[in-house]
């Protein structure tokens, strides 16, 4: 069967499998980040989708060392197809639905402000680079050594932030709080044991976050589920992971209602986590 001819197809014929049998039908989708195979025309200060590796002979210590040059990446992951100018996503639901475990007002500002902001400087920082503006923001966040240095900490900064709220909205539900089903469920239990003991790391790894970032449930390298924490609005796609699910862990995700008290907002969050949703990110 071609895992690849329908996302409702290949999503059905996971769920039939075992959970060894799962994790080999996503191997192909385990990076987040590969190497762009789409030509186009060089309009890049010289650089094209697929930049020839370059091969430079220089004296080191009697040896001949190879230097390649950096390409771009493509982002085998969920809303990465997103292309400037960009713009902020409308809530799924209504500002005061995820109450009361996420207040309306805490939504709103943290919506209709930050993340709004985020896309704004976003659009700022690629205002004057078209060369940029024809990347997609997954190529952005995988590329990072491709950006111009002038500009590259406002994408990592604004780019990471508003590709992590957008992602942060859709796997939060007023329906949410159910567990797991499927070939997700089976590579939770694969990889960690239990739904229990996934959650246990994934909560524990929120709370030692030091300062502002997020905590992830990403695939990694190995065709692996696996928690990670990153700084900041840093991203897993960065470092090769594909990202399934993050909980933001600034504070102007919480203070409003939890104020200091980080771990009952962690806690509250699991309870509106939309499964469905992050089994989609699974079967991109």
């Amino acid at each position: 069967m071609d895992l690849h001819t329908t996302d409702g197809k290949r999503r059905n014929f996971l769920q039939t499998l075992g959970a060894g049998a799962a994790a080999a039908a996503i191997l192909p989708l385990a990076s987040s980040c590969r190497r762009a195979e789409t030509p186009e025309a060089s309009q890049d200060g010289g650089m094209t989708a697929e930049t020839p590796k370059h091969e430079n002979a220089v004296a080191m210590h009697g040896q001949e060392a190879e230097h390649k040059a950096p390409t771009w990446q493509t982002a085998n992951a969920p809303m990465s197809d997103d292309m400037y100018p960009y713009v902020l996503p409308s809530l799924p639901y209504a500002l005061n639905a995820l109450e009361p475990h996420i207040d309306a007002m805490t939504m709103e500002i943290h919506h209709d402000r930050h993340h709004a902001g985020y896309t704004n400087k976003l659009n700022a920082a690629l205002e004057n680079h078209p060369e940029l503006q024809r990347r997609t923001i997954g190529e952005l966040l995988c590329s990072l050594e491709m950006i111009p240095e002038e500009v590259r900490s406002a994408v990592r900064n604004s780019g990471g932030g508003y590709y992590n709220h957008k992602m942060f909205w859709t796997i939060m539900s007023p329906d949410g709080g159910k567990e797991p089903e499927g070939a997700l469920a089976e590579m939770i239990n694969r990889d960690f044991g239990s739904f229990a003991a996934m959650m246990s790391e994934f909560d524990q790894n929120a709370g030692k976050v030091f300062g502002s970032g997020w905590a992830w449930l990403v695939v990694n390298g190995d065709n692996k589920l696996q928690v990670v924490k990153t700084s900041n609005q840093d991203n897993p796609m960065t470092d090769g992971m594909r990202p399934l699910m993050g909980i933001d862990v600034w504070e102007h995700a919480y203070y409003l209602k939890y104020q200091n008290k980080r771990t009952d907002y962690i806690s509250a969050f699991s309870k509106v986590i939309n499964w469905e949703q992050v089994a989609q990110n699974l079967d991109v």
